[in-house]
C-alpha cells in the first residue's frame, strides 16, 4: 500500500516513518501540505497520515482537496492533531478525514488505525472486483442476448419495458433509449389485434403471480413479412425470495419450422407412394439377381473348368510319356519274346535229333551239323543282347507304371472332387505335388528353384483349395514367361504364420493394374486365355483362410505372390469357401 505522510515537525515526521517501516507498504514524506497535494496528485496514494497545522497548506484544506480530486480509488485519510476539543474533531471529519489521532500519538496505536484503514481499502478493491465482473457478466450477457436471432423483452409489474435485445430492437424499429421505461403491450410492437395483445398482458399477470413459464403460439403480420407464426415464452425473472420481479417474453418465430413441418408431411405421403414403387421394383431386382448369380456361377465354373482343362492337357502330356516308353519296351519285349521262341524251338528240334540219334547209335556229324546251325541262329538273333536288355526293359517299363501311379496320386491329392475337409497339412508337399500336375506347363519355359523349409510347421486348411491357389500362381508366373526363365518358390515360418514367396522373371504387371488383378473377370491375357478369376479364387480363398497375398512388381523385371496363411488357421468349416464359391 503506498503511503503519504505529511508532517512538518522532524522529528515526529521520522517517528511516524520508523512506525511505518511494515513490509508490503511504500512511504512517501512531504514537509508541509501544499507539497503533500503536489505528489498526492503526481502519485497512486492510497493512505494520507497528515498533521492539521502545517505552513502553505493546513491539513484540513489538503482533506477537502483531497476529497475533491477525481481519482479511481478511495483515499483513506487520517489526521494527527493536538487539538482535542469535540468540535476540532467534527470538523476533521467534515473536511473528509477517516480517523484522528491525538498528539502525542502510541505507535502502536498508530499502526493499528492504519491497519483499520488498509482494510477498508481492501474493501474496496475487493468491491471494484466483484463490480468489475459484474459488468463483464452483463456485458456478456448482453452480447449473447443481442446475439440471438428470437425477439427478448424484459417487464417489469407495471408491464414497461426494462430491458430488450438486439433483434427485438432491429426488428421493430424502435430506439433503445427512448423505449426503454414505456408500456410494453402496444400494438406497434406485437403486430396483431388489440384483443389478442391483451390476451397476452393477462397471461403475462399469470406469470408474475405463479411464478411458472407460459407458452403461446400466434400468428402475427407486422405488414413487412406478413403473415408469421410465432411462439412466445413468457420467463419469470425471480429474486432467491422466489419473488418475480420481471417477465422476460422471449419471441421466436417458428414459420420455417411450420413450413418444413407441412413439407415432411408432404414428402411423408410421397415417401409412402415411393415405397410401394420400390417394393415391386425389388421384386423385379430379386429376379435379376438372380439370374446375375446365375451367370456367375457359370463364370466361375468356366474358371474352374479352364483349371481343369490346364491339368487335363499337362496330366495327358505327362502321362503320355511314360506310356510311350512302356509301349515302346513292351513291342520290343514282344519281338524279343519272337526270336526266344525260335531259339527255344530250334532247341527243342536239337534235341528230339539228338534223342534219335542216341537211339540210333551216335552221329557226330549230324550233331554238329545241328548245333551249328543253334549257334548259327542264336548269333542271328543276339540272345545275348536280348537276355541283357530284357531287365533294363522290364525296370523302365516298372518306373514308367510308378510315374503314372504318381501323377495319377498327385492329381486325386491335388483336386479331390467332392471334398471339403479341414486337416492338418504340408504346404511343402502340397506345392511339390502342384509343380507335378502343372510341370507341362512349365518345363517348357522355366528353371524351378526351390527354396523350402525344412523346420515348416503343418498348418490347418483346405489342401485341395490351397493347392488350386499354387496352381493358379504359377501358371500365370509361366504365362508371364516369353521364352525362357525362372520360378522361384521359397516357403519359411513367420511367427504363427506359413509364408509362401513365388516369383518369376516374367514381364511383370504395369503399375496402374496391380490394384486390379484381384478384380473378378480382370485379365491382360488376350480374348479366349483367361477368364480373369484365377486371382480372384485365390484371393477369396486366401482371405477366407483368414491369410492375405500381397504382390511386388516391376514390368521387365518380374513379379513376386507373397501368401501368409496362419498356421492355426481357420476354426470351423469353410463350407462356402470352396473355389467354386468364392
Amino acid at each position: 500500500m503506498d503511503i503519504l505522510i505529511a508532517e512538518d515537525d522532524t522529528l515526529i515526521l521520522d517517528l511516524l516513518v520508523e512506525s511505518l517501516d511494515i513490509p508490503g507498504h511504500t512511504v512517501t514524506t512531504a514537509r508541509d501540505g501544499q507539497e503533500a497535494w503536489h505528489i498526492y496528485q503526481t502519485k497512486s496514494i492510497q493512505m494520507v497520515i497528515t498533521d492539521w497545522m502545517m505552513p502553505r497548506m493546513n491539513g484540513m484544506e489538503l482533506c477537502r482537496n483531497i476529497r475533491a480530486a477525481s481519482r479511481d480509488h478511495y483515499t483513506y485519510i487520517i489526521v494527527i492533531t493536538g487539538k482535542a476539543q469535540k468540535e476540532d474533531l467534527l470538523e476533521t471529519l467534515k473536511c473528509g478525514a477517516d480517523d484522528c489521532i491525538k498528539k502525542p500519538f502510541d505507535p502502536d496505536e498508530l499502526v493499528a488505525r492504519i491497519k483499520a484503514g488498509e482494510r477498508i481499502i481492501n474493501l474496496e478493491e475487493a468491491h471494484k472486483d466483484l463490480q468489475q465482473v459484474l459488468i463483464e457478466s452483463r456485458n456478456k450477457l448482453r452480447i449473447v442476448l443481442d446475439s440471438l436471432p428470437e425477439k427478448i423483452v424484459a417487464i417489469d409489474a407495471d408491464f414497461r419495458i426494462v430491458s430488450m435485445n438486439f433483434s427485438f430492437v432491429k426488428r421493430k424499429g424502435v430506439d433503445l433509449r427512448e423505449t426503454i421505461g414505456t408500456p410494453c403491450f402496444q400494438e406497434k410492437y406485437w403486430g396483431m389485434e388489440n384483443v389478442r395483445i391483451q390476451a397476452i398482458m393477462a397471461h403475462a399477470r399469470e406469470v408474475f403471480n405463479s411464478g411458472l413459464p407460459i407458452l403461446i403460439r400466434e400468428t402475427t403480420d407486422d405488414g413487412v413479412q406478413g403473415k408469421r407464426h410465432v411462439e412466445l415464452h413468457l420467463l419469470p425473472i425471480m429474486l432467491e425470495t422466489g419473488k418475480v420481479v420481471q417477465v422476460a417474453i422471449v419471441s421466436r418465430d417458428v414459420t420455417d419450422e411450420q413450413r418444413k413441418a407441412d413439407e415432411i408431411r408432404s414428402l411423408n405421403r410421397r415417401l409412402q407412394s415411393a415405397v410401394v414403387q420400390i417394393r415391386e421394383k425389388n421384386i423385379k431386382l430379386a429376379d435379376t439377381l438372380k439370374e446375375l448369380k446365375g451367370t456367375q456361377s457359370q463364370m466361375v465354373q468356366a474358371e474352374k473348368m479352364a483349371s481343369i482343362g490346364q491339368l487335363a492337357a499337362g496330366v495327358a502330356h505327362e502321362i503320355n510319356n511314360p506310356v510311350g516308353f512302356v509301349s515302346s519296351n513292351l513291342k520290343s519285349l514282344t519281338d524279343y519274346q519272337k526270336d526266344l521262341r525260335q531259339i527255344i524251338s530250334a532247341y527243342d528240334q536239337f534235341m528230339v535229333q539228338l534223342s534219335c540219334l542216341k537211339d540210333s547209335g551216335l552221329d557226330l556229324p549230324g550233331i554238329e551239323t545241328m548245333a551249328a546251325q543253334l549257334r548259327e541262329k542264336a548269333s542271328d538273333l543276339d540272345v545275348g543282347y536280348i537276355l541283357e536288355d530284357i531287365p533294363s526293359l522290364i525296370e523302365e517299363s516298372r518306373e514308367g507304371l510308378d510315374r503314372i501311379k504318381k501323377i495319377v496320386l498327385d492329381l486325386k491329392d491335388f483336386s479331390h472332387p467332392g471334398e471339403d475337409i479341414l486337416k492338418m497339412s504340408d504346404l511343402n508337399l502340397n506345392l511339390d505335388s502342384t509343380l507335378n500336375i502343372v510341370w507341362n506347363e512349365l518345363k517348357y519355359k522355366a528353371t524351378i528353384l526351390k527354396a523350402y523349409s525344412a523346420d515348416l510347421p503343418q498348418i490347418r486348411c483346405y489342401p485341395q483349395q490351397l493347392n488350386q491357389v499354387f496352381m493358379n500362381i504359377l501358371v500365370n508366373a509361366a504365362q508371364a514367361i516369353e521364352k525362357q526363365g525362372e520360378i522361384r518358390i521359397a516357403t519359411r515360418e513367420a511367427t504363427g504364420f506359413v509364408e509362401i514367396v513365388i516369383s518369376d522373371t516374367g514381364q511383370g504387371i504395369p503399375k496402374e493394374n496391380l490394384s486390379r488383378i484381384y478384380d473378378p473377370f480382370f485379365t491382360s491375357k488376350e480374348v479366349g486365355k483367361g477368364t480373369g478369376l484365377g486371382l480372384n479364387v485365390a484371393y477369396n480363398i486366401i482371405k477366407k483362410h483368414q491369410g492375405t497375398i500381397d504382390v511386388q512388381s516391376e514390368v521387365g523385371k518380374g513379379t513376386t505372390f507373397t501368401i501368409r496363411i496362419p498356421v492355426n488357421g481357420p476354426e470351423t468349416s469353410l463350407s462356402d469357401s470352396k473355389p467354386g464359391n468364392a
